[in-house]
């Protein structure tokens, strides 16, 4: 191949390789001189990458931002020189790719990641399977998918990241660089996989790989990023595992990982955010309970001598990686809450304090760090008794909270997100309560519980005046909204919705949205109604909150267009949580006491009256308290029809729907016996009961009652029964068909249906309205996934039942179905009957849900 001017690009590029060897910095000043040389006369797409390549090592060492702004341009100019040439080509984009994840790494711009990701993808896209650089271009694809997943926490991006660098590893020759290379990215990509699964293999082999790549390294340069690397792995399995010796490695790696990076490098913010990490965990470790640092602050007593020198080289480590981080970069947000922290324990409370709002109020910083940033600046104005100052701080971590799980995150990553924050929205309601503002309480319960639902809800919204007025901006939205509940696959294997497609409608369907708002008369459009609506929409019955905080306990009760707070002194958080786990243990043994507590600490302090015609209670319990039947507690169960609803917007919205009407052919499936599950006798008579009741019902049971018949049914049928088995695995609630054990029909693939007309769900299955204790807030467990994707009533059970009580329980619900419109009077009256001849625990746990 004949360059132009070879003799002095040739020159060029041997000094920039002299560089690469010796590190000298007079040779890669010539490199780019001799580079900018041959551009001025006559540019071309190999002297733009070189001059590119050569102005990104500068930056890497000096830190000027001129030379990668500069890197980036000139790579675009060379790709768009050759877009047919396949050798060339990918190439040039797999760089550029490297240049704009550098900058993001610098800037958070979220243009520059989708425009690497796209680059990435294009250079394998073009490059030959057999092709020498296969495998650097495999690496360099999946390192933007793990930059992606960074950056937005999408799981689905960095399953594939991992699918990629496995396949980096596999296609590179023995003893290569790109061997190295791809080796140390799948360590650090399972260290952040280990992150949501908890898998300690994924740790294993990541430091496996990661140390086996440390000699390797060519330059000083890559192996401190290798050491890095490694003493990330490390930490994470000491903080797993308590191996102290993985913490004392990890600290000597950074520290060596630090001398190579010196005030100004690119990577000195990430290194010191790692000491940093190292720091902190040996003052965990020194305090000797395993507990977080803002948990350790010292009190009126003496701090040990050994724990201040290890706090302030925590504070020193924290501030350091505060002062290296630059404005913009992505982790500096997680660089100040930390030092914050590490301030607090040293009893610095206003220091830490002022960081807490600054990080809060920073409007470009990361949700879930300005979540927590605000939470922490709540909790110590609670300690200072400062009720307005927290009620400031509660409001704007509430206020953020949905938007730490958007829309184009996959539902896995959005419950992690929403689990993190479990209790925020009771603990703001009850400093709202304890500043005198109930309505507020009522307000910050909408807006910080039930995120997820909000969602659903917003999916749901009657289009009718938009299809009238601007037709086009409706079916664009009807066609989004549709596509966006497509279930969620990885970006590798093509099915479902992959993540990159998703983050594009997202942001396709948030401007669609700001559009129409924009509208005359559509301001409101997707917004959730004031609390006072709320409020004045409730006339059917009481409703009432039962919120639960460390903080304190209340219920709201909400009436004639009133909300009244009611204390609750005998209900404290820790005992609430305790009575919970033993009932859910052995409901059996525990009901009777528990009823009794209930009864006496809940019940009995309700200013409720139920007036002839006005027998209708609804209940929303926050927290631990939504595992415990309300309901049948006390006197309720004579003098009130008891439902249950997750939060007031969604039953308000029950309320505004049409009457029900009873079809002539509801779905009706059973499932007496399945694979590794016990038989279930009474299921199939069960649903032989029901299915004489209706004129054309359609029946699946037994081998035929599969998950994707069923999902394909549920669409097309306003009624639904469902008698089986169901199960919560590591808070994953599904039901339990036929084909169970290859496709379980979960909460997932409920939850994201979007079924228009749905009105009633029996789920005749143990356990159904069980959530795991952080997802109580979303009410994301099987029968809250019913309701969300659109059936305005269910009826669940809170516990396991028999199965024969379960056929009672049906058989009598449908009798009394025949004589009353309202599913909830026919279950109220089924399960009165029923408790005439079996015990509470047999009775007690079917509640309905819905209006």
């Amino acid at each position: 191949m004949i360059w132009p001017n070879g003799g002095d690009y040739e020159r060029a590029c041997e000094h920039f390789q002299a560089f690469e060897r010796t590190g000298q910095q007079s040779q890669l000043e010539a490199a780019i001189d001799g580079f900018r040389a041959l551009a001025s006369s006559r540019m071309d797409g190999a002297i733009a990458n070189g001059l590119a390549i050569a102005l990104w090592s500068r930056y890497e060492v000096l830190g000027g931002r001129g030379d990668l702004d500069e890197a980036v341009a000139l790579l675009r100019d060379a790709a768009g020189r050759h877009p047919g040439d396949t050798e060339r080509l990918p190439s040039y984009l797999a760089n550029l790719a490297g240049t704009l994840r550098l900058r993001w790494r610098v800037t958070g711009s979220r243009e520059d990641l989708m425009e690497a990701v796209a680059a990435s993808r294009h250079a394998v896209e073009v490059t030959s399977a057999r092709h020498r650089r296969r495998s650097a271009r495999l690496n360099n694809q999946a390192d933007g998918l793990l930059a992606l997943h960074l950056h937005f926490g999408d799981s689905s991006a960095l399953d594939s990241a991992i699918v990629l660098f496995r396949q980096a590893v596999d296609t590179a020759d023995a003893g290569s660089d790109d061997l190295v290379n791809a080796k140390s990215n799948l360590a650090e990509a399972l260290r952040l996989r280990f992150q949501s699964t908890r898998d300690i293999g994924l740790l294993d082999e990541a430091a496996v790989l990661a140390g086996a790549v440390v000699p390797r390294a060519r330059t000083r340069s890559l192996r401190a990023r290798f050491q890095s690397n490694l003493a990330l792995v490390l930490l994470a399995r000491h903080s797993a595992t308590g191996r102290q010796k993985d913490l004392r490695a990890a600290t000597d790696l950074v520290r060596q990982a630090l001398k190579e990076s010196p005030a100004g490098h690119p990577n000195r913010a990430e290194r010191s955010a790692v000491l940093a990490e190292c720091r902190r965990l040996a003052l965990v470790s020194s305090h000797g309970n395993g507990r977080a640092p803002h948990r350790l602050a010292p009190g009126t007593g003496r701090t040990p001598l050994r724990l201040r020198r290890t706090a302030r080289r925590l504070a020193r480590a924290t501030e350091d990686a505060v002062r290296s981080t630059p404005h913009g970069h992505p982790t500096r947000a997680d660089a100040m809450l930390k030092h914050g922290l590490a301030l607090a324990f040293l009893g610095d409370g206003a220091a830490a304090l002022a960081l807490y709002r600054q990080v809060a109020g920073e409007a470009g910083f990361p949700p879930r760090v300005r979540v927590e940033a605000a939470r922490l600046w709540a909790y110590e104005m609670v300690r200072l008794q400062d009720w307005q100052a927290a009620l400031e701080a509660f409001r704007l971590a509430v206020e953020l909270l949905p938007r730490t799980a958007p829309r184009h995150a996959t539902q896995a990553d959005r419950e992690r997100a929403l689990a993190a924050f479990a209790g925020l929205a009771s603990d703001a309601a009850a400093c709202a309560i304890q500043a005198g503002d109930p309505r507020l309480a009522v307000a910050l319960l909408e807006q910080g519980r039930g995120v997820m639902l909000g969602h659903a809800l917003d999916a749901r919204t009657e289009l009718t005046d938009l299809e009238e007025q601007h037709p086009d901006l409706a079916r664009r939205f009807d066609e989004l909204r549709t596509v966006l509940d497509t279930p969620d696959s990885s970006f590798h294997d093509g099915a479902g919705l992959s993540g990159e497609r998703r983050h594009a409608l997202t942001e396709e369907w948030n401007h669609l949205v700001d559009s129409i708002r924009s509208l005359p008369g559509f301001a409101r459009f997707l917004r959730p109604p004031a609390v006072e609506k709320l409020v004045n929409a409730v006339g059917r019955g009481p409703v009432v909150i039962v919120n639960v905080s460390a903080l304190r306990c209340d219920a709201l009760v909400i009436a004639e267009g009133d909300v009244v707070p009611v204390g609750l002194p005998e209900v404290r958080l820790d005992d609430l949580a305790d009575r919970a786990e033993r009932f859910r243990l052995d409901p059996a043994d525990e009901i009777d006491s528990t009823l009794s507590w209930l009864g006496q600490a809940v019940i009995e302090r309700l200013p409720l009256r139920n007036e002839p015609g006005h027998t209708r209670l609804w209940w929303i319990p926050t927290g631990p308290m939504s595992a415990l039947p309300l309901h049948a507690a006390g006197d309720v169960m004579d003098r009130f029809v008891s439902s249950y609803a997750p939060t007031l917007r969604s039953l308000v919205s029950v309320w505004k729907a049409s009457a029900i009407t009873r079809p002539d052919d509801p779905l009706i499936v059973a499932v007496p016996s399945a694979p590794g599950v016990p038989d279930l006798p009474a299921a199939q008579d069960e649903a032989d009961d029901i299915a004489t009741r209706f004129p054309r019902p359609h029946v699946l049971t037994a081998h035929r009652a599969l998950r994707r018949p069923v999902l394909e049914a549920l669409s097309r049928h306003r009624w639904v029964h469902f008698a089986c088995h169901a199960m919560s695995v590591g808070g994953q609630g599904r039901l339990v068909l036929w084909d169970h054990i290859e496709e379980p029909l979960s909460v997932n693939d409920i939850a994201r249906l979007r079924l228009a007309g749905a009105e009633i769900a029996f789920l005749s299955a143990c356990e159904t309205s069980a959530a795991p204790p952080e997802l109580t807030d979303e009410s994301l467990h099987i029968t809250g996934a019913f309701h969300m994707a659109g059936f305005r009533h269910v009826i669940g059970t809170l516990w396991p039942v028999g199965d024969r009580t379960a056929q009672l329980v049906a058989s009598h619900y449908y009798d009394a179905l025949a004589v009353t419109p309202s599913p909830a009077i026919a279950l109220h009256t089924a399960v009165r009957k029923v408790r005439e001849t079996r015990a509470t625990a047999q009775w007690a746990p079917f509640v309905h849900v819905g209006g």
